[in-house]
């Protein structure tokens, strides 16, 4: 970590993030214990589209700027609370936007292979954040708008056909 890094106070920012908001105090710390702390500075990419994706990133200061492969207008910021890269601890893939900071920020990662070992240490804790990433990916899906709404409703359909 640079020596002019900010020192976060890593359950507190924890508390905050909307993905953790029914975990308990013992599932805060953790997290917070096994999570990395990671400072972007502001201009910098936090990962690029196309990358390996392969840690859940809680913001836990400042504001990412989401934007796509081939660059253009940010399509979304997610800031302080939110998080980013969830589905990377369930399935191996890779990122499908940029994130780019907006503004100086610090992020605590909690990467594939720590989440494995603590599916083996504190499994509570791990199932507990499984629901919590498919809880937050249906909030997302049931909130989907336009084509993303109906092309999820025709894989669904599909599947139903095909017997699966």
């Amino acid at each position: 970590m640079p020596a002019d890094a900010e020192q976060i106070d890593k359950p507190a920012a924890l508390r905050a993030a909307h993905l953790l908001r029914e975990f308990t105090d013992v599932g805060i710390n953790i997290l917070a214990e096994l999570s990395t702390h990671r400072s972007v500075a502001r201009g910098i990419f936090a990962f690029r589209a196309g990358d390996a994706s392969d840690a859940l990133s809680f913001v836990a200061k400042g504001t990412l700027q989401l934007v796509p492969r081939d660059g253009g207008a940010p399509l979304g910021e997610v800031a302080a609370g939110d998080s980013v890269g969830g589905m990377s601890l369930l399935v191996e893939g890779e990122h499908v936007l940029s994130a780019v900071a907006a503004s100086d920020v610090e992020l605590l990662q909690l990467t594939r292979p720590v989440f494995e070992e603590m599916k083996k240490t504190h499994p509570r804790t791990a199932l507990k954040l499984t629901l919590a990433l498919a809880q937050d990916l249906a909030e997302r899906l049931r909130e989907a708008k336009g084509p993303l709404r109906e092309f999820l409703v025709w894989q669904i359909s599909k599947r139903q056909q095909e017997g699966r």
